[in-house]
């Protein structure tokens, strides 16, 4: 999976978000309405991109349906691990680091991650 989710451009992530909020198997045609401002045909070769690519995949009914075979969880992950791999030295530290030297991160942030700190902490002492 992770060639799959290595090489998907942004505009590819704009069909996969559409896949990803349906919840269910999804026609050419609906995933073109929600994308009403590309162009069909690009929709369609976008589609053929991510299957090739093992992110999506096709189901022919009476049409083609498409679901996909990579969660948002799953590249979500994957694209942060690949961030602080470029930008931080593979140091997940250095990376809130930044964010709180910046004032990235509001009070709500840090209290939700010292909360989840301390039940990792928790979790260890088990």
């Amino acid at each position: 999976m992770a060639a799959a989710e290595e090489k998907i451009t942004e505009a590819e992530l704009e069909v996969m978000e559409v896949l990803w909020d349906a919840g269910e198997p999804v026609t050419l045609g609906q995933i073109r309405e929600a994308l009403a401002d590309r162009n069909g045909e690009t929709v369609k070769t976008l589609l053929r991109r991510l299957c090739v690519k093992g992110a999506a995949a096709q189901e022919k009914r009476q049409v083609y349906y498409y679901r996909p075979l990579v969660s948002r969880e799953e590249l979500g992950c994957y694209r942060t691990r690949k961030l602080i791999d470029k930008l931080y030295a593979g140091s997940a530290r250095q990376m809130v680091a930044a964010l709180v030297e910046h004032d990235q991160l509001s009070g709500e942030d840090i209290a939700q991650l010292r909360a989840l700190l301390d039940g990792l902490d928790r979790e260890g002492e088990s």
